[in-house]
């Protein structure tokens, strides 16, 4: 496929452009740290992000940090006039969108402190992939990070067998359109026609159906679709990196990279076969089935600490939705509390100053704090007597290795920066002129750590006006209005409420839910 082809595809069906929070300088900063880099701060960095699309991912950072600068480009001029509109509209000085090939960044674009690459790589020929690692390598601050993601082997030798079929199908339909209603209409076809009971074949293509289902026409077609979608093996992958100086950092996603969520035996079999790390990952890959990869490079030479412990994450900010899995916990030594985060990570301990430490956490979400804090709050929760025996330091460092085992497992979140929004609601609540606009324009809304924040009508009617200027009353006012000019409607059992007291009533009910999930979602900033 040419740069032309790509160029044309995008524009006709232009890609979802949203956040990824997992390719925020802030992560890429703290896996930097957390293995021994010294990468810049990300209030004061510079960002290049390789195929920017609309500015999804890349304008939400910008806006939040205005001391740094980013560069987007695009082939998909489209799209990078959809984004730079968004960039104009809201008046920011630090970002820009450029429609230009990735094969036009050379040495002359400088050096980047992050760079990113989201989606791109398994999607373009082999002379482009070429060069996004060569950007990676020649653009990159010597103690930058670098993000790639791919889709890999051997996860993706049972998806490419769906994707050839549904391109041979779709193939013989011109209108794009067609083309994706029909390769959702052959999986259909597929999974009802083979039998599932005994069958791996036809469970996996159950499987890829519901999948199909919930995606997006979008991602449909440039995943399945599209002329290149090039898998690699990991260890191909680190290999072509190689070849550019660069070295293997870690997984965006940290938990993967443990092998402490096999079993015993596995784990020990790991270590014994694996003398490297790019080895022990693509061991992993083949036990996981692993489909998708986000991968974090850095120069090669760099030393890298890989045996980590308590003082390295003393730096960090700590933040976590973890909350009680029973009733209550009780904070005696001796005592194991059980606790669980809001996407389901489970943590067990009976240390006194971790127990307290996580319902700070859990009344703090979602903002994160440091540990000197995060263990002076703890302690203040715990009779003076429970850890007599240990000394500050001594309790100090038992909590930050707690806090690394929870990091392992997605409990426990580490950070090197904290955006600027509150948990509480005011009289007047604001939220950012961002978060104004994309609600204003009916797109994704992302909050203060770069995320996707799903709202229903009314929500979205309340942020799009939330400049601080309105009271609740004022709020209410305003979603009455929409009531009356047919924007939002008010049911009750079902039915529409056509009495004005009780739209107002109802109204008011549902902003006063409303409001505390916005400030939970960090999306408040006043």
């Amino acid at each position: 496929m040419t740069q032309l082809e790509i160029q044309t595809s995008y524009d006709e069906v232009p890609y979802d452009s949203q956040p990824f929070p997992q390719s925020h300088p802030d992560r890429l900063a703290t896996l930097g740290r957390l293995f021994g880099l010294s990468p810049v701060s990300v209030t004061r960095c510079r960002v290049l992000e390789l195929g920017s699309a609309s500015g999804g991912n890349l304008i939400p950072m910008a806006y939040h940090l205005p001391e740094s600068e980013f560069i987007g480009i695009d082939l998909s001029r489209r799209q990078v006039e959809r984004g730079s509109k968004a960039i104009g509209d809201l008046g920011l000085k630090n970002v820009r969108l450029q429609h230009r090939s990735i094969l036009d960044v050379d040495h002359s674009w400088g050096l980047f402190d992050y760079i990113i690459c989201h989606g791109v790589y398994s999607w373009v020929a082999d002379e482009i992939q070429e060069h996004i690692l060569a950007v990676c390598s020649q653009n990159l601050a010597p103690q930058g990070v670098a993000y790639v993601s791919y889709n890999t082997y051997p996860g993706w030798h049972m998806r490419e067998m769906i994707r050839h079929m549904m391109r041979y199908h779709a193939n013989r339909f011109v209108d794009t359109t067609e083309r994706i209603e029909q390769a959702r209409a052959l999986i259909d076809f597929l999974s009802s026609s083979v039998p599932t009971e005994n069958s791996y074949y036809g469970m996996l293509l159950k499987d890829e159906l519901e999948l199909i289902k919930r995606c997006k026409d979008s991602y449909l077609f440039h995943e399945h679709l599209e002329e290149i979608n090039a898998p690699i093996y990991f260890h191909q992958f680190m290999e072509r990196c190689r070849r550019h100086g660069l070295q293997y950092l870690a997984e965006a996603d940290f938990s993967t990279m443990l092998t402490s969520g096999f079993p015993a035996v596995v784990a020990d079999t790991l270590r014994r076969i694996s003398r490297h790390i790019v080895y022990t990952e693509q061991y992993m890959d083949f036990l996981r089935n692993r489909l998708f990869r986000q991968t974090l490079l850095c120069h090669e030479g760099l030393p890298l600490k890989r045996e980590l412990g308590a003082e390295d994450v003393k730096p960090f900010r700590f933040a976590s939705s973890v909350i009680p899995a029973g009733e209550s916990v009780d904070l005696r030594p001796g005592r194991k509390g059980s606790f669980r985060t809001a996407r389901g990570a489970m943590a067990d301990t009976d240390y006194p100053v971790t127990k307290a430490a996580f319902l700070v956490l859990g009344e703090c979400w979602p903002r994160a704090i440091d540990l000197p804090t995060l263990y002076d709050n703890a302690r203040a929760l715990l009779d003076p007597t429970a850890i007599a025996t240990q000394d500050g330091n001594e309790a100090t460092r038992v909590l930050a290795e707690d806090l690394l085992k929870s990091y392992t497992g997605n409990v426990v979140e580490f950070h090197t920066w904290q955006g600027d929004f509150v948990t509480e609601v005011t009289d007047r609540p604001a939220v950012s002129e961002l978060a104004a606009y994309q609600a204003r324009g009916g797109g994704h809304m992302v909050n203060q750590r770069h995320e996707v924040v799903p709202l229903d009508p009314v929500a979205r009617q309340l942020v799009s006006v939330m400049d601080g200027s309105r009271n609740r009353d004022g709020l209410v006012r305003h979603l009455v209005e929409r009531v009356r000019d047919g924007t939002l409607t008010v049911h009750q059992d079902g039915n529409p409420i056509t009495d004005s007291a009780q739209i107002e009533n109802s109204l008011r009910a549902v902003m006063d839910q409303v409001l505390p999930k916005l400030a939970r979602a960090a999306l408040l900033v006043g």
